[in-house]
């Protein structure tokens, strides 16, 4: 009944700004592609730059959890495999 109603005064739903949808994607498949070329790369420093990507990969996908309306605090530490799953669950692609 509170739906009908909402809807009648012209309510809406929030929806997903697409925008920052997109940023959040785009963002999702740098970094990814960044992981990628550090698999490969064995030179000065690359643990310390796979480890520094690794975290930007974990903390965007939290932020696109949260955007999305998801609690991200149910997947542990370092979960990423878990965190792209649900994510990929939703429908997005990166």
């Amino acid at each position: 009944m509170g739906e009908w109603w909402g809807l009648l005064r012209g309510w809406r739903t929030p929806t997903l700004d697409p925008m920052r949808t997109l940023e959040l994607q785009t963002r999702l498949g740098r970094l990814a592609a960044e992981l990628r070329r550090c698999d490969t790369h064995r030179g000065f420093a690359a643990a310390h730059h796979s480890r520094a990507a690794l975290s930007a990969y974990e903390t965007t996908l939290r932020q696109s959890l949260r955007h999305v309306g998801t609690n991200d605090e149910i997947h542990g530490p370092g979960d990423v495999v878990s965190l792209e799953l649900d994510l990929a669950s939703r429908g997005w692609q990166w």
